[in-house]
């Protein structure tokens, strides 16, 4: 092999063949992975809709640089209290997909159910007033239907009732299991 470097391109080459087939083209055929659920199809917007324009306004204004839409199934994130484990169909809509690299902010895959329209306006206007220390800019510039549109996609960003009840009786269960 040492004499004969096409045999070690050949050899690199079929096991990147294999690598992309088993990461690309395998999951094209899982059907849990290509279906959405029930919170996926809550964020099938309508086209012109305020959650979809809001989500535009997240997207121009680089949101998802500092805020994850992901919550894993590892203990960072079960520990925070985030919400369901998110899955593959839950973002079956978003194109662009945004998952987000880095948690300069908190995680938003379900921010929905944690905080009221009121409180999303202000936190968007005044970031300070609603959580001191934090280094979000102001969004203070949107006009205010630029800011109903992205309180509105905000707002959208919650599980479905079922996963939500799902997700309750698996934190009761953790709690007694670490009871015992």
């Amino acid at each position: 092999m040492e004499r004969k470097p096409s045999a070690v391109l050949i050899v690199a080459l079929i096991l990147w063949t294999f690598g992309v087939a088993g990461t690309v083209i395998l999951p094209l055929f899982d059907q849990e992975i290509n279906s959405a659920t029930a919170s996926g199809e809550l964020r099938n917007y309508p086209e012109d809709s305020a959650e979809a324009r809001g989500r535009e306004i997240y997207i121009q204004n680089g949101c998802q640089t500092c805020h994850t839409q992901f919550v894993r199934a590892l203990p960072a994130d079960t520990n925070q209290n985030l919400g369901p484990v998110t899955k593959g169909g839950d973002y079956k809509y978003d194109l662009p997909h945004l998952l987000g690299s880095n948690r300069t902010g908190p995680d938003l895959m379900w921010v929905g159910l944690k905080y009221n329209e009121d409180w999303q306006r202000q936190h968007l206007i005044d970031p300070q007033s609603t959580s001191p220390g934090t280094i979000m800019p102001s969004f203070d510039y949107l006009s205010n239907q630029e800011l109903d549109d992205l309180v509105a996609y905000l707002m959208s960003l919650k599980p479905t009732e079922e996963r939500l009840e799902e997700y309750k009786k698996e934190l009761e269960e953790a709690k007694l299991t670490e009871r015992n």
